[in-house]
C-alpha cells in the first residue's frame, strides 16, 4: 500500500467515525491531530466528506441510484454493494459503504501517450484533455480543486466551468490556473510554454503541485498571481527567469492536434527533435554544423522522410545511413550553408 492509499483509507475511516453515534471527544481530538499532521490529510478528508454529503443528499432519489449504478470508476463489486445498500439497508449504511469503497479508490489518475499517439480524455468534471505524443499527465480532483500535473510533453485543455473548484495545471514550479478556458501547455525540459485560445489564465510561479489549496489557505494569505494571460497570448516560462509574453501563433501551436507540425524559420536540430517525438525513424544529425540550418513548412507528424527529402533537395546534405530506425544526415560539401538558401519552405 502506498502512502497516498494509506491516507485515503484513513480519511474514509474518519468520515465514518465522525458520523457515528458512538463518537467521543477523544475521537474529535485525535481527528484534529491527524488533520494537522499533513496537508494531504486535509485534502483527502475533504474529498471523502464531499462523497458522504453527496450520498446523504440523494436520499431515495431514483435518478441518483441510476447515477451510482453507472459510475465507471467503481469496481463491479463496489457497484453491487452500493446498489444493495441503498435499496435495502438505509441511507446511513449506504453512505458508510460508499466511503468504504472510495477508501480504496485512487483520487490520482495518470495518463500517458507513446511516441506517435494522440489521446483524447474526458475528465470527470466534464473538461476535455487532448494529449500530444510522448506525454505524461496526472490529475487529482477533489471537492475544493482540480489539479493537473504535466510531467512530460504537451496537452490541450478545454476546461469545464466550475468557480468553486479552480483548475490548476502545474509545469515544474509554475502553475496555470483557470476556471473555464481553452489553452495549450507544453513542457520543454526546465521551462514551459502556454498558449491561451479562450478565456483568461492566472499564472503563479515557484509553487508546489503537492500543496492543496485548502492547506495553503490554512497556512496564511493566498499568494498573488505573477501575471494574467488573455486570449490570443503566448507565454514562455523559463526556469528561474522572467516570463515572456507575446502574441500567440494559434495555427502553429494547435497544428499538432490535426496531425501536423508547423516549422517557421526553425533550426534543423530543433525541428528534428520535435519530429522525432512522434515516433518512426529518428532523424540524426551527424555533424554539428547542420544544426543551425533554418527550415520552414507544414509537415505531417510521423512522416520524417518528407522533411528529409526537402532538406536534402534544398541543401548540400546527404543521407549517410538509413536502417529504418535512424535517418542519419551528413554533409555533402565542406559547409552546407555556403551558397545555399537560408530556408527551405514546403507545405504538405
Amino acid at each position: 500500500m502506498t502512502d497516498a492509499e494509506k491516507i485515503e483509507g484513513e480519511a474514509a475511516n474518519w468520515v465514518v467515525r465522525l458520523h457515528s453515534d458512538q463518537r467521543t471527544e477523544a475521537d474529535r481530538d485525535a481527528f484534529r491531530d491527524w488533520l494537522d499532521a499533513d496537508p494531504a490529510h486535509v485534502e483527502a478528508f475533504s474529498a471523502h466528506a464531499a462523497i458522504w454529503d453527496s450520498v446523504a443528499a440523494w436520499g431515495d432519489n431514483r435518478e441518483a441510484r441510476e447515477v451510482l449504478r453507472f459510475q465507471p470508476m467503481w469496481s463491479g463489486f463496489g457497484r453491487r454493494v452500493i446498489q444493495w445498500s441503498i435499496a435495502g439497508a438505509g441511507l446511513a449504511v449506504a453512505a458508510a459503504l460508499v466511503v468504504f469503497v472510495f477508501g480504496g479508490l485512487r483520487l490520482t489518475q495518470r495518463y500517458e501517450t507513446v511516441p506517435g499517439e494522440l489521446r483524447t480524455i474526458s475528465l470527470s468534471d466534464g473538461s476535455i484533455l487532448l494529449m500530444n505524443t510522448d506525454s505524461r499527465i496526472s490529475t487529482r480532483f477533489t471537492a475544493g480543486e482540480r489539479r493537473v500535473v504535466v510531467e512530460q510533453g504537451q496537452a490541450y485543455f478545454r476546461v469545464a466551468k466550475d468557480k468553486s473548484r479552480p483548475f490548476r495545471v502545474f509545469v515544474g514550479r509554475d502553475e496555470v490556473r483557470a476556471v473555464g478556458t481553452a489553452f495549450d501547455v507544453r513542457r520543454l525540459g526546465d521551462h514551459a510554454e502556454v498558449v491561451l485560445e479562450e478565456g483568461r489564465l492566472a499564472i503563479y510561479r515557484d509553487v508546489s503541485s503537492a500543496e492543496p489549496l485548502l492547506a495553503r489557505r490554512k497556512a496564511g494569505p493566498a499568494p498573488r498571481p505573477a501575471l494574467y494571460m488573455n486570449a490570443g497570448q503566448a507565454l514562455d516560462l523559463p526556469n528561474k527567469a522572467p516570463p515572456i509574453v507575446q502574441v500567440a501563433n494559434v495555427p502553429q501551436s494547435s497544428a499538432w492536434r490535426y496531425g501536423r507540425v508547423v516549422l517557421d524559420d526553425t533550426r534543423l536540430e530543433d525541428a528534428a527533435a520535435d519530429l522525432n517525438r512522434y515516433g518512426g525513424p529518428q532523424i540524426v544529425l551527424s555533424d554539428p554544423r547542420l544544426a543551425d540550418i533554418r527550415i520552414s513548412g507544414v509537415f505531417h507528424t510521423g512522416r520524417p522522410y518528407d522533411v528529409v527529402s526537402d532538406v536534402v533537395g534544398a541543401f548540400p546534405i546527404k543521407v549517410v545511413k538509413d536502417d529504418g530506425k535512424q535517418i542519419v544526415l551528413g554533409m555533402a560539401s565542406p559547409d552546407p550553408r555556403a551558397d545555399t538558401p537560408a530556408v527551405v519552405k514546403n507545405s504538405r
